[in-house]
């Protein structure tokens, strides 16, 4: 036996003079325990240390330490440099210490004292305040793992650096390297999850102190505040585990989310203000005058909603493992959307494909959706989390396929959901396979000239060295992307999409001919240019009428906004164009400022249906001159409704024989190139390369 009960390790890096104060403090705590017979060695760790502080550790007296043991290496990871000390310690308790803080006197007798009563227990403990000065003061009050509560634990640290643990427990569950790349962070944090896991309770010595020495861009600083970073995964997180540690741990005892004021208490406690004097003996910037205008709270203060989200999926999925994860905004009436629930229900038709759709941004209530395909699991994190942790569903996207989708292949679509995940954690993809859907690029038009707006291609270009795979609805598309940022050279691939079939057959109707223009009310489908063309229609007495179909799913939109136009009949939104009572007289009208390959023409081109259309994005790839009555784009709006003034006068004077003409033309190409059967063929040809991609190594 080596007689020693308690060995302090103290991690140095480049701490210089602030050692002094720290060095001082941990001889303090240590006389107050050898007065109770409890005997403690230093164990310093320096890691990487510059020479002046090497010089001052070596040269410092340390008389009146039991022993003291001095080891230098050169992991540069605070995790492996903890448990370098601990394996070289030799006493039966561990003690965790920073270099540049202090503590209070009765630290080890305090923390000693809990593990002594526990009688063996499973347990960790914690010291009751953290005393914040320097750059910045506060002071934090502590609670045990029950009163705090699993679900405060899987959303942020509730807990610090600074503990004391039995040796051979951390020898067991030792500290993890959390110090390389740019995703994961907070040794202390992980390791406390997965003592949790070993089934260690977390426990709170009454009235100890560590006073923290607030620097910039400490760890300390971010508690209760939004965590750049995330704590790495472990087994706390997988799903069956999470489930079985909230049912196994009394949830009766967790205190709400409220503000506990202890203020008062602390700064009037005479034992307290007693350890707060003997610290200002030894650091003057520790007194208790300092506190008065400072923030006091605690770490049941933390909100419980993300843990609670996170029991949620876990009960939602529970032992799935997904070999495919999409996400997307939401599921909207789009045709961004729609083409990939189409891809989608197309892939799980391979039995070896299990896929998982998450959403990550709200959509009104009063907003028509899209059913899921069978067989699909979708989790909206929107509707799961509590509305005040919206700011985390990335964070927790990355958790469930951390935990759910380990392997995944990993599907996405530009939005501000998919933005912020890429922003902050770009790196998680970096071992993932990657695929973007790519439909189009938007627009814009300031003084008669289009401008593209660079959004999607600086989300490309941005993230270039992540995004393996590129799809897109149409060709043309990826062609323009390969020419401004070559590194997609031979990783896109132009898959068109099927329209699903479409049984009403077209009305018979002896009347006029008339325009049906159905699509979203946003301003991308530019209902302001529909007026336009109304009014034009009107001025030169083109007696048709337009039947407009549609909602706004982006924007807002008045229907009476056409109220002025006497030639259209607002019809209100609709569900897909087979529920538009279309007959034989009738041309589709599209209008768009900018699109892909829109899935409103593919249903049209499959109705057999003769459409008037622009010929932005993927248009010309369906429709041409022969096959439909093409408008070429323009800036200038007045030109731009001549155009179509001239494409809608020439559908109102064409013989029936050249409409059907243009009609058959265009359905036999979108046979050829649209037809269900083909498409499933392509999306299997995808999964090949996407697989011979990753067999290459370059994904």
């Amino acid at each position: 036996m080596s007689g020693i009960d308690v060995s302090l390790v103290l991690n140095v890096h480049r701490e210089q003079d602030l050692l002094y104060p720290t060095l001082r403090s941990l001889l303090d705590t240590v006389l107050h325990a050898q007065l109770h017979e409890i005997k403690s060695e230093l164990v310093i760790v320096t890691d990487h240390a510059d020479e002046r502080t090497l010089t001052l550790l070596q040269n410092y007296d340390y008389t009146g330490f039991d022993a003291v043991r001095l080891e230098k290496i050169e992991v540069r990871s605070l995790g492996l440099a903890r448990n370098h000390g601990i394996e070289v310690a030799v006493g039966e308790y561990i003690l965790t210490a920073d270099a540049d803080d202090l503590v209070s006197r009765n630290f080890i007798y305090e923390l000693y004292q809990v593990h002594q009563a526990a009688q063996n227990k499973k347990i960790v403990v914690f010291p009751e305040y953290y005393h914040s000065f320097g750059d910045g003061s506060y002071v934090c009050r502590f609670y045990s793992l029950d009163q705090v509560g699993l679900y405060r634990m899987a959303g942020e640290h509730p807990y610090v650096s600074r503990f004391m643990a039995r040796r051979a427990d951390l020898l067991s569950v030792p500290y993890r390297d959390c110090s390389s790349g740019t995703l994961y962070a907070y040794e202390d944090y992980d390791i406390n999850l997965r003592l949790i896991c070993a089934g260690f309770d977390l426990l709170v010595a009454p009235d100890t102190i560590v006073f923290y020495r607030q620097r910039t861009g400490s760890i300390m600083a971010s508690l209760g505040r939004e965590q750049k970073l995330m704590v790495s995964n472990s087994a706390f997180f997988e799903g069956s585990e999470f489930l079985k540690l909230l049912q196994h741990r009394v949830q009766g005892a967790v205190l709400p989310q409220i503000h506990i004021d202890f203020k008062k208490f602390y700064m009037e406690s005479l034992y307290l203000r007693e350890l707060v004097h003997q610290a200002n003996l030894i650091e003057p910037e520790i007194h208790p005058d300092s506190l008065r205008a400072v923030q006091f709270f605690t770490n049941v203060g933390i909100s419980q909603g993300f843990g609670q989200a996170y029991e949620k999926v876990c009960k939602a999925i529970q032992e799935k493992h997904y070999t495919d994860v999409f996400f997307l905004p939401f599921l909207s009436k789009g045709g961004g959307e729609k083409y990939v629930l189409n891809f989608i229900e197309t892939a799980i038709k391979d039995g070896s494909r299990s896929c998982l759709l998450i959403l990550g941004q709200q959509l009104c209530h009063s907003k028509e959706r899209y059913q899921s395909p069978e067989g699909l699991d979708v989790l909206d994190l929107h509707e799961i989390l509590d509305e005040h942790e919206a700011v985390r569903i990335p964070e927790l996207a990355i958790r469930v396929i951390e935990n759910f989708a380990t392997d995944a292949r990993v599907f996405m679509k530009l939005c501000p959901f998919c933005e912020s995940v890429m922003k902050v954690y770009a790196e998680f993809f970096k071992t993932r396979q990657l695929v973007y859907f790519y439909f189009c690029s938007a627009y814009y038009i300031m003084d008669g000239v289009i401008y593209g707006d660079g959004g999607e291609y600086r989300f490309l270009s941005n993230y270039r060295n992540y995004i393996d795979y590129v799809i897109s609805d149409h060709a043309l598309n990826l062609k323009q992307l390969e020419y401004r940022i070559p590194a997609y050279q031979g990783r896109t691939e132009a898959l068109y999409t099927y329209s699903q079939p479409v049984s009403h057959p077209l009305q018979h109707n002896d009347g006029p001919r008339r325009l049906i223009w159905a699509s979203r009310l946003d301003a991308q489908k530019r209902p302001d240019l529909l007026h336009k063309i109304s009014v034009a229609l009107q001025a030169e007495n083109i007696a048709t009428k337009i039947y407009v179909y549609g909602s706004p799913v982006l924007d807002h939109f008045e229907p009476e906004y056409f109220d002025d136009c006497p030639n259209v009949v607002y019809k209100g939104g609709f569900s897909g164009l087979g529920s538009i009572p279309f007959t034989n007289k009738d041309a589709f009208l599209y209008t768009s400022l900018f699109d892909g390959l829109p899935n409103v023409l593919l249903e049209a081109a499959q109705m057999q249906i003769p459409i008037i259309t622009i010929d932005v994005g993927g248009v010309p790839e369906l429709i041409q001159e022969k096959s439909g009555f093409l408008v070429h784009n323009c800036a200038d709006d007045v030109e731009l409704v001549a155009r179509y003034v001239t494409k809608i006068k020439e559908f109102l004077n064409a013989s029936e024989t050249e409409i059907q003409k243009k009609v058959d033309c265009l359905h036999q190409h979108f046979e050829q190139q649209h037809a269900q059967s083909i498409y499933n063929v392509r999306v299997a040809a995808v999964y090949a390369r996407l697989e011979e991609q990753l067999a290459k190594g370059d994904a």
